[in-house]
């Protein structure tokens, strides 16, 4: 039931239903908070922030003078997706990208969705990061955003909606390699009983992706195509 003093309001909650009860993701989690003695909870909180600031972990907050950086603000109660709902956010992202490639790839080139009205030319041509000098290009595979930062936000009728894609340089993964690090030694035993998807192979898949893209690999493999082309004959 819900934990005394909290009012779910009219919002989608994480783990509560509208009824008041635990959701059956958030049983686990909502039994570890309960189960800590008074002031505990906020102790947690507390290490957790020393160990940010002592990792120099920050961001930069925009639209105060030229930037401010400040502690990045971490939430010791974990976000809880299920397997099934991330499987579907997971579909949605790829298809999405695929189809932010395939925008970029048709605009400096062919322009069908420009001269079919799809999205107004001017809106494109007149937009500050558009590049004249990119009309006519093709990078590595047709890959033109090879990392994407999707921000995603859930509304009060429970869906996931897209907020914004960050393709010219998107940060934040270390964020994310950072928070689960200190999530992981809060909690070690929710981690150990709820199966959580891994994110320790993201540096090791980044590596991949660069590799595979690069102009040089390209040439590489060309290169290795000629020479056996060659020791056929």
């Amino acid at each position: 039931m819900l934990i005394d003093g909290y009012d779910i309001g009219n919002w989608y909650d994480e783990i509560f239903d509208a009824s008041g009860k635990a959701r059956p993701e958030a049983e686990a989690l909502l039994s570890i908070i309960k189960s800590q003695p008074d002031g505990e909870f906020a102790r947690l909180q507390e290490t957790a922030n020393a160990a940010l600031v002592n990792l120099g972990i920050t961001v930069n907050v925009y639209g105060e003078g030229q930037g401010v950086e400040r502690v990045l603000p971490f939430d010791i109660v974990p976000r809880i997706i299920r397997d099934t709902e991330w499987n579907c956010i997971e579909r949605g992202l790829k298809q999405r990208i695929y189809a932010l490639n395939l925008f970029l790839q048709d605009v400096y080139n062919e322009g069908k969705i420009l001269k079919d009205g799809i999205v107004p030319e001017d809106l494109v041509r007149s937009a500050p990061s558009y590049r004249r000098a990119c009309v006519g290009l093709t990078p590595p595979h047709g890959i033109w955003c090879p990392i994407t930062g999707t921000d995603l936000v859930r509304d009060r009728d429970g869906q996931f909606y897209v907020l914004e894609d960050n393709l010219r340089c998107p940060s934040g993964v270390s964020y994310v390699l950072e928070n689960r690090r200190l999530m992981k030694q809060t909690f070690p035993n929710l981690f150990a009983s709820s199966l959580v998807r891994s994110v320790d192979d993201y540096p090791s898949k980044l590596l991949d992706l660069l590799s595979y893209i690069s102009p040089r690999s390209a040439q590489l493999r060309a290169a290795d195509r000629s020479l056996s082309i060659r020791n056929r004959w």
